[in-house]
């Protein structure tokens, strides 16, 4: 199974447009992949969310059930990230690529291009949403015929 991390850019997408291609990989494809979380990184993701100025401009947001994210984060594996090295051109980001390291994941899934700059970093995948979309699309289905 594929493990993953996502940063918070991806949850933010998902739940703005459920249907776009963060939307489809986040809600629709979970049991194609392993979430991993540190503490760092859910915090940030629960702050965001709650961020006056993304509630107000994306409206969408502040109608969503938040229930859906807790969940889905609620699910993940937490992997603890004793050290977070400076690598990113944005410091804020660092704390994905240790929570990837720690997790030993095969991708981090991002929008941003800070992260998406890097391509690659010991040897986890730095991608988009439609670029693992497309990975998992290419999955073999679980458990018999497919939809």
């Amino acid at each position: 199974m594929i493990r993953v991390v996502f940063d918070t850019v991806v949850f933010v997408r998902s739940l703005i447009n459920p249907y776009n291609f963060c939307g489809r990989v986040l809600f629709t494809s979970p049991d194609l992949y392993r979430l991993f979380v540190s503490q760092p990184v859910v915090a940030e993701i629960l702050e965001v969310l709650h961020r006056e100025e993304l509630t107000t401009k994306f409206q969408t947001l502040g109608r969503f059930d938040l229930a859906k994210v807790i969940e889905l984060v609620g699910q993940a594996e937490v992997v603890e990230i004793p050290q977070v090295a400076a690598v990113s051109r944005d410091p804020k980001d660092d704390k994905f690529l240790a929570t990837a390291m720690a997790a030993q994941a095969n991708y981090l899934v991002t929008e941003d291009q800070d992260l998406l700059v890097l391509k690659e970093h010991q040897r986890v995948r730095i991608v988009t949403c439609e670029t693992l979309r497309q990975l998992l699309d290419k999955l073999p289905v679980q458990g018999g015929e497919g939809s």
